[in-house]
């Protein structure tokens, strides 16, 4: 994957990139009970909105926000929102088995991650931070203001960003080649791996025909 960083980011902040090929499915029943249900009732159980506005990688990943301009209460990260989703009893919504294996990575890490169809991207994708009246619609979502925020961007504009993505590179039913994006905010070397590790095992575990592009 050919990817570059604009000037201005911290230096803190940085992409793990995983490229893959794949045939999608709108459910996979094994990654729902082996993976994301288990790790539901634990976070049931054991999370609250305090413990997880105290955790360390959530309050880093804050911060970075704010060092870019952005307030992280109002625009917050896509990890905060889908654990606070999750320990408020609301659980998950079924996208598609891609989207799917993407909440679960980001719920067992505290870190956003992103997902996006390689067929509506042109490369070198670019990590840089929103311009003044830069907008896109979310997926969901109104428009999103994007200003001071950290974004994902081709030739054609940004796409995905830490808060919420774009409905351009969003993840069908139909997509066969994708890069899954893990936001990293501060984070150490070994976790960078555990995720790599984990993306590497899983992806042809629950999604078919796949395997990962070196």
């Amino acid at each position: 994957m050919n990817y570059k960083v604009a000037p201005f980011i911290p230096e803190q902040i940085k992409l793990a990139i995983v490229e893959i090929e794949f045939t999608n499915s709108q459910f996979n029943e094994r990654l729902w009970e082996e993976q994301l249900n288990p790790l539901i009732s634990k976070i049931n159980v054991e999370d609250t909105l305090e413990t997880i506005r105290e955790n360390p990688v959530i309050q880093t990943t804050k911060n970075l926000y704010k060092e870019l301009g952005k307030d992280p209460a109002r625009f917050r990260p896509s990890s905060d929102s889908l654990w606070r989703r999750v320990a408020k009893g609301s659980g998950l919504y079924q996208v598609n088995t891609l989207v799917d294996l993407n909440n679960f990575l980001s719920l067992k890490y505290h870190l956003p991650f992103g997902s996006y169809d390689l067929n509506n991207l042109q490369q070198p994708i670019l990590l840089k931070k929103g311009s003044q009246n830069e907008q896109y619609a979310g997926i969901g979502k109104k428009m999103i203001n994007l200003e001071n925020l950290l974004l994902l961007a081709d030739a054609k504009g940004p796409f995905g960003s830490p808060t919420s993505d774009s409905t351009r590179a969003m993840i069908s039913q139909e997509t066969t080649k994708a890069i899954i994006v893990a936001y990293l905010f501060d984070t150490s070397s070994e976790v960078v791996e555990q995720i790599n590790q984990d993306i590497e095992e899983l992806v042809p575990k629950y999604l078919n025909n796949a395997h990962i592009i070196k």
